[in-house]
């Protein structure tokens, strides 16, 4: 697998991804480093060239039109959002989606007007390996190793317990201990793996009982040097 990179306007950290799974993670992110740079003109990847880039190991054809029917599906509910001080617009990153069953293809385009979340990235943007995105596990620990990338540079992400749970999709019905054994436990162990240091520390304020109450989750990180990790392949950066 080559190691794409994928790149995007850190307005895409704001949406929750509700109900996606880890291969549908790994499906849109793929996507995503196909069209980085390409405009709005739509480009058509072979399946082979898709279960590639995501690592996508069954042989079942029916299986993986299923998995790239079910993840479109899920992204036209994704709450993509543009504000500003005169207007609020809600969007579509891909209206075109197109997949040949026969010739065994995806086409896809990016919305035209908004074709800046994956084109106009030099500067408020989020950028990592796809190669260490599909190897994790967990749709949290994906979330997560994108949104700190966004920090990389302060190492330091602190967030309302509130908007975590919504960034992360999180049950309604999980306390606070659930989260901890459930979302947190699994981000920890799979991303801790990849920092020289992370810490996940609990912000409480007062409330009932003698601990009170998380009120925020405080993410203290710093990324390994290139020698640091195993197996690191050669760039040439100014390409990517």
């Amino acid at each position: 697998m080559s190691n794409e990179i994928v790149k995007y306007n850190n307005i895409m950290n704001e949406v929750s991804f509700r109900k996606f799974n880890p291969v549908e993670f790994d499906l849109f992110f793929s996507l995503c480093s196909k069209m980085k740079l390409k405009g709005s003109e739509p480009i058509t990847l072979t399946f082979d060239e898709v279960k590639k880039l995501t690592n996508y190991s069954s042989r079942d054809k029916v299986r993986f039109i299923h998995d790239l029917e079910n993840m479109y599906s899920k992204m036209l509910n994704l709450n993509f959002r543009y504000e500003d001080e005169s207007e609020i617009v809600r969007f579509v990153l891909f209206p075109i989606y197109r997949i040949n069953k026969e010739k065994s293809t995806v086409t896809i385009g990016v919305n035209q007007e908004f074709s800046y979340v994956l084109n106009e990235i030099t500067t408020n943007f989020t950028r990592f390996e796809l190669e260490g995105f599909t190897e994790l596990r967990s749709g949290y620990a994906k979330t997560m190793f994108r949104l700190l990338k966004q920090y990389k540079s302060t190492g330091f992400y602190i967030v309302k317990i509130e908007e975590f749970r919504r960034i992360l999709d999180i049950p309604e019905s999980y306390r606070v201990a659930d989260i901890d054994k459930r979302v947190l436990q699994q981000i920890e162990k799979e991303l801790s793996p990849l920092y020289k240091k992370f810490e996940i520390v609990k912000k409480k304020k007062k409330g009932r009982g003698r601990g009170g109450i998380v009120s925020h989750l405080e993410f203290n990180f710093l990324e390994k040097l290139p020698l640091e990790k195993h197996e690191v392949p050669l760039h040439n950066w100014l390409e990517q």
